[in-house]
């Protein structure tokens, strides 16, 4: 996409439109009709790709009617043509509603922003050259958002989709929104969190083969080794059930981090239908939009997310509650691993002779045990700090939709 004139739209604006089930215009605000430069009567009942910018690769457009066909949100870095041929880039984020659509846009401005513009200009190209479906030029989008390094279109909006809000009120000269500050400490936590559980897992297949090289040292040394061959048999049967919480640790922590993740969703969501909600209510230009009726509209989907927002933040304290419940299990366990570490030790020395590979054993159960309670340690720490997140996250939202 080549150097464009562009059509004035400012960081300070926001606009909506309507649509129905078809994508025929219903509505909008002033800024979406003076932005698009189209007057009213010619936008009204006409369909929403009058907007639409040729150079627009169309799988953007097909991954969009797919998901709000599963009456899905999503949001999408969107170029659009005004009536006079001026272009206006926005970050759109689409929701379905009982009729139809509503598509909330912002001024875009973030890094991702820039990324997208090129990967867009090769898609476009790409679409041209191999005279691609628009199904097709779909799934070369979802390959390049892969290539981007995220594990679905859908996390990618929603990471866009935070990074514009960020971005909106750097360009603003505004001071960051609380709950997008607590959200990104959040995530911080989240994946700290799932990062030493993993971390944990691996530590513990580390001393996986104790027992058995245990038992193999035992047996050499003979009958003098018999108390070394039952500590090893007391590990075997601690390290399983060791296995079996450390798995359950693992997946729990995984589970914070995808809590945390819808979170940041519905959070950022619902600041951006506040903030529609507001810049419309203050909308005074005479249309003929029956502003009462959009009110309406925008209130209940503004009502609608913050109550999505809040039921994530519980989501992520269960989840987290449950996170810790296994977390005490494994520091239960933990303790029976110290008190196996120094038996083994105190019978080493019994034995009274230099064992260079049965110390290295016993080393390594000693290291796991002081990692473990190092990792449980932070964790307790982290988790913390991510329970008092959440609870501030909740009281902003609380306080901002009063």
């Amino acid at each position: 996409m080549s150097k464009e004139r562009e059509s004035n739209f400012d960081f300070d604006e926001l606009f909506f439109s309507r649509t129905d089930k078809r994508g025929v215009i219903a509505s909008g605000n002033s800024v979406f009709q003076r932005v698009s430069q189209y007057e009213w009567e010619e936008m009204l009942g006409k369909p929403h790709k009058v907007v639409r910018h040729p150079e627009m690769p169309r799988g953007v457009f097909s991954l969009l009617w797919d998901t709000i066909a599963k009456d899905k949100m999503i949001g999408a870095y969107v170029n659009n043509q005004a009536k006079d041929g001026s272009n206006y880039w926005v970050y759109a984020l689409v929701s379905p509603i009982d009729d139809g659509y509503l598509s909330v846009r912002l001024k875009p401005s973030s890094h991702f922003f820039e990324i997208v513009k090129e990967k867009y200009i090769e898609l476009t190209l790409l679409e041209k050259r191999k005279k691609l479906t628009p199904a097709q030029s779909q799934e070369k989008l979802l390959e390049i958002i892969g290539e981007l390094g995220f594990e679905s279109y859908e996390n990618f909006m929603i990471e866009a989709l935070m990074q514009e809000l960020e971005s909106r009120q750097k360009a603003l000269g505004e001071e960051p929104i609380e709950e997008l500050n607590l959200l990104r400490k959040a995530l911080k936590s989240g994946s700290f969190l799932q990062e030493q559980s993993e971390g944990i897992f691996e530590e513990y297949q580390k001393t996986s083969l104790v027992p058995m090289n245990l038992e193999l040292q035992a047996a050499k040394i003979g009958e003098d080794a018999a108390s070394i061959a039952t500590i090893s048999t007391q590990y075997d049967n601690l390290a399983k059930e060791i296995q079996e919480e450390i798995n359950k640790f693992m997946v729990s922590g995984k589970l914070v981090q995808d809590k945390v993740k819808d979170c940041q969703f519905f959070v950022c969501n619902s600041i951006l239908q506040r903030e529609i909600y507001s810049f419309f209510e203050k909308e005074t230009k005479p249309s003929p939009i029956q502003k009462e009726n959009e009110m309406r509209i925008l209130a209940h989907l503004q009502n609608q997310q913050n109550m999505n927002a809040k039921s994530s933040l519980i989501d992520i304290q269960k989840e987290f509650s449950e996170f810790k419940r296994v977390c005490n299990d494994v520091k239960k366990l933990s303790i029976g691993l110290e008190m196996v570490s120094i038996s083994g030790k105190i019978e080493a020395a019994k034995l009274n002779r230099n064992s260079g590979e049965l110390s290295s054993l016993l080393d390594q159960l000693t290291n796991f045990k002081d990692s473990l309670k190092q990792s449980l340690k932070e964790i307790n720490d982290i988790g913390s700090d991510l329970v008092h997140q959440v609870s501030r996250m909740n009281e902003s939202l609380a306080s901002q939709n009063n």
